[in-house]
């Protein structure tokens, strides 16, 4: 197979994206309002991550939902805020009216993990992601939470973006009976092929690591980054910053494609929000 696909570009130390601003409006009012749910009553730093990363670039408001076990545990401000928790500690059915609640105030949400793994959870993030209607971005232990219900909310309205593991992204297309196999030891181009045609069948964006890449894909165009170009190792790329700022980013870059935005804040120079 060739690797000279028109659909494939590299991204290298020259950032590709330059229509991308990854600075925030003057208006503070202007700068967007997201929305961060995650942890479990063992763990919640991805979403302390989350907010100090959405503060730091200047994001309009942020607030977080944990659940309610973590009282106490967590510093009370304005910005956190809580849900009913079940016998895991994690998010259980009575918690979805104040997803849905908080959901509604913003303009885009984060599921950032750090959520356990249990049956309760997974059907309350199955539930909030069919009556959400507005952008999700799924990473970390949340996407084996809603991976049993992909089926559902893969097709819904809104935009549904993914940043996966390569087990993850074998598990989800696994689910949906999708005719390519994703292995581990796949060459890179054929998995930038499998996610073209991924991502031309299904409208979402879809970022993952392999192979030492940062790669980023939606509406069958596909954006590929060395991680050793960026600050970022393959640990540090899961904290919950990088997703943070590419939500942020896509709250001031409406209209441009995710996989675009993804890219412009994995370029190197970016990993401190821009700044």
């Amino acid at each position: 197979m060739s690797e000279n696909l028109d659909y494939w570009r590299r991204q290298s130390i020259k950032k590709l994206f330059n229509d991308i601003d990854l600075l925030p409006p003057e208006q503070k009012r202007m700068a967007g309002k997201l929305l961060v749910i995650g942890g479990n009553r063992m763990a919640f730093f991805a979403v302390a991550s989350a907010l100090e990363t959405a503060k730091r670039m200047g994001v309009g408001e942020v607030r977080a939902l944990l659940p309610e076990d973590l009282k106490g545990q967590v510093p009370s401000t304005s910005e956190v805020y809580f849900a009913k928790s079940g016998n895991s500690g994690a998010f259980c059915a009575d918690s979805l009216s104040e997803m849905l609640r908080l959901a509604d105030w913003a303009e885009a949400v984060i599921l950032i993990g750090d959520s356990g793994r249990n049956a309760e959870t997974s059907l309350v993030f199955a539930e909030f992601l069919e009556k959400v209607e507005k952008p999700v971005l799924i990473t970390r232990d949340a996407v084996d939470a809603v991976c049993p219900s992909v089926g559902d909310w893969l097709t819904r309205e809104a935009e549904t973006d993914l940043f996966v593991t390569m087990p993850q992204l074998q598990k989800l297309l696994r689910t949906l009976y999708y005719p390519k196999v994703i292995t581990l030891s796949m060459p890179t181009n054929q998995l930038v092929e499998t996610l073209h045609k991924f991502t031309l069948s299904y409208e979402t964006s879809v970022a993952t690591f392999h192979n030492g890449l940062i790669v980023m894909a939606e509406k069958g165009e596909v954006v590929t980054q060395a991680l050793d170009e960026t600050s970022y190792s393959p640990i540090s790329l899961w904290g919950g910053s990088l997703v943070t700022q590419a939500m942020v980013a896509r709250l001031w870059n409406s209209g441009k494609q995710f996989n675009h935005i993804f890219a412009s804040v994995a370029a190197p120079g970016n990993e401190k929000g821009g700044r």
